[in-house]
């Protein structure tokens, strides 16, 4: 089922120079004030609620460090996050073989 199709755009175009993998565990009693806190961040990108340790691996775009830390810091105060800068991506986002 072809559910839409998509425009896709360099985010450096914008300024967007560091792309991160976020690894986010709520403090507990937290989870839902988590998942808002993300939804509400536009720098957030993607977000998979995952099993685990951790309840939440996210892509995030940003344009220094120092907004890193900001949007981190907005994070912390409910969660644990582990951060990963991304170096290149070998493998964009695909479908797997449909036979």
């Amino acid at each position: 089922m072809l559910k839409g199709y998509t425009v896709e755009i360099d985010p450096k175009c914008f300024g967007y120079q560091l792309q991160a993998i976020v690894r986010i565990r709520p403090l507990p009693g937290q989870l839902q004030e988590v998942e808002r806190q993300i939804q509400a961040i536009p720098e957030f990108t993607e977000c998979d609620k995952v099993t685990g340790d951790d309840c939440f691996i996210a892509r995030l775009h940003v344009r220094s460090m120092e907004q890193l830390d900001t949007l981190l810091d907005r994070l912390n105060t409910h969660a644990e996050t582990n951060t990963a800068i991304v170096k290149k991506t070998p493998v964009k986002r695909r479908l797997p073989p449909m036979a």
